[in-house]
């Protein structure tokens, strides 16, 4: 299954690129049903969320309305698919069950900083003033309106850095994790290890080598270089790091009580819906869905001015994979959108239009 084409073709991750940046609002109206979608309700907090306010706790300012519209939408799209893959059973697999095992981590370390932004991310009016003052003596041309958004911005997004930190350097603090230098020196020095060798622990669990080789392998894409960066000192601390990091927040998570919250509750619903969508995307739109060398070669002559660069017509040996690539994408992208189609016409929405308004 290609795990990242509903994410890339839907746009349907817990958070997307932010739209806007963050104003005030009540904390009571973050529970405001602003969509149900065949009774399934979308709370203000998860459009929020959705249009880049981590946490969802306050509104998003700087957002047009068709935008806010389009974000609602995609969440509504999503509801659509969910239910549809679980009327078909998928949630009742072992590749669902599978996916969601591996995603606890994510959920609990998702819950736990939802939680953080939530009692430490509002921003005060006098910190935004002030940022604002100091980008208006930067920039004189600046508006009124413009110099506060930004510094809502920029205000907001130094605090969600602060939140992060302080919750990395928790982590660490309370469950440390440790990589074993000397088996990381012997795989750089092209020393042969097995894949059961371990290379980090935290939290009680070890990190493998096979592990972090299959991760950088995956990044590498088959790219030239790939059987080099398997032993490549930074790119194994990276990923050791990043993996370690990841393990200890989710231990730090479990005993700081996320278990039980809303928080985990709705950071595994989130997580769930996903692997649905994709699942059914794999079973129902995925099939079949092949680019002919005649259609990519037809797309290719009857498009030429995509294909120039430095004044010369790239060969059409050279871009063929790519381009087919290209136009599977956008016949997904089309099945897709005629199938979300026919689930909406079936479905029973309904939007309040005022709640989407204060979002």
């Amino acid at each position: 299954m290609n795990r990242s084409f509903v994410r890339t073709v839907l746009s349907l991750a817990v958070v997307v690129a932010a739209f806007g940046v963050l104003g005030c609002s009540k904390p009571q109206a973050r529970n405001e049903t602003v969509a149900e979608v065949n009774g399934d309700a979308i709370k203000m907090a998860e459009l929020q969320d959705f249009l880049g306010g981590r946490g969802g706790m306050t509104a998003v300012a700087g957002v047009a309305p068709e935008q806010k519209k389009d974000a609602l939408d995609r969440l509504i799209a999503g509801r659509l698919l969910a239910q549809e893959a679980r009327s078909q059973g998928l949630d009742n697999t072992d590749e669902f069950r599978n996916f969601m095992k591996k995603s606890e981590q994510s959920a609990m370390i998702t819950a736990l900083f939802r939680k953080e932004v939530a009692s430490r991310g509002t921003v005060s009016k006098d910190d935004i003033q002030a940022e604002a003052k100091k980008m208006k003596a930067a920039d004189n041309t600046l508006s009124d309106n413009n110099a506060n958004v930004q510094a809502q911005r920029s205000v907001y997004e130094a605090k969600i850095r602060k939140i992060q930190q302080d919750l990395i350097a928790a982590a660490k603090k309370e469950i440390p994790y440790e990589i074993v230098q000397p088996m990381v020196n012997r795989i750089v020095q092209g020393e042969k290890i097995p894949d059961d060798a371990v290379l980090g622990t935290a939290a009680g669990d070890n990190v493998t080598y096979g592990f972090v080789r299959a991760q950088l392998e995956q990044s590498a894409g088959g790219m030239p270089g790939e059987k080099d960066i398997v032993r490549h000192p930074v790119a194994i601390n990276r990923v050791l790091t990043r993996e370690l990091t990841g393990r200890s927040l989710a231990a730090y998570a479990k005993k700081q009580g996320i278990e039980g919250t809303e928080w985990i509750e709705a950071s595994r619903a989130d997580i769930e819906r996903s692997i649905l969508i994709e699942l059914l995307a794999a079973k129902v739109i995925e099939k079949g869905v092949r680019a002919t060398d005649k259609e990519v070669e037809t797309y290719f002559k009857e498009h030429p001015e995509m294909f120039v660069q430095h004044g010369k017509t790239v060969p059409f040996r050279m871009i063929k994979e790519q381009l087919r690539g290209f136009l599977e994408n956008e016949k997904r992208n089309s099945a897709m959108n005629a199938y979300i189609g026919e689930l909406r016409n079936k479905a029973k929405i309904t939007v309040n239009e005022k709640v989407l308004g204060d979002v």
